[in-house]
């Protein structure tokens, strides 16, 4: 599982340091990263207006990827599917110093430059812009607020699954 936040730098060529924790999860998530020591990973950079890239395990994105397939094809459901996740996505893997190698289309997409902020999301984690994500994130914390009241406890969220 992904969880927590880390900031790191993005150096001039678009590498920047993988959270170890993060990158422990990418190897159990690539059966092949034991015998390779470079585990791969699929990262989702979506429609035009997505701020952040999602990043997912090499096993899970396959796993998402059977999901789009299991649609009826045609439907709009799987069209859509297969536009944002499947088109929007580049496959890529650890550097042997434990960096991931960010093309210069995805960090222009995404504005980002000098440092990346890295939050886990449970199965995947996202890289954004640090002043992007707080931004967003001060906005979703400022409506809940608003809607729940300034003693909201984001475990009551899980009441309504």
């Amino acid at each position: 599982m992904f969880i927590g936040e880390h900031t790191f730098k993005v150096d001039g060529k678009g590498r920047v340091s993988i959270p170890a924790d993060f990158r422990r999860e990418l190897e159990e998530g690539d059966p092949q990263a034991a015998e390779t020591g470079r585990p791969r990973m699929v990262i989702v950079y979506g429609h035009d207006a997505q701020k952040q890239l999602q990043v997912y395990t090499y096993n899970d994105y396959r796993a998402l990827a059977a999901e789009i397939a299991s649609l009826p094809r045609g439907s709009d459901k799987r069209k859509i599917m297969q536009s944002l996740i499947l088109n929007k996505a580049r496959p890529t893997e650890v550097d042997a110093d434990g960096r991931l190698v960010l093309p210069q289309a995805l960090r222009d997409k995404i504005g980002l430059e000098g440092m990346a902020y890295f939050g886990g999301m449970g199965e995947t984690f996202e890289i954004w812009k640090p002043e992007v994500f707080e931004a967003k994130n001060a906005s979703v914390a400022s409506a809940l607020i608003a809607e729940q009241g300034e003693d909201f406890d984001p475990l009551s969220l899980l009441n309504d699954a």
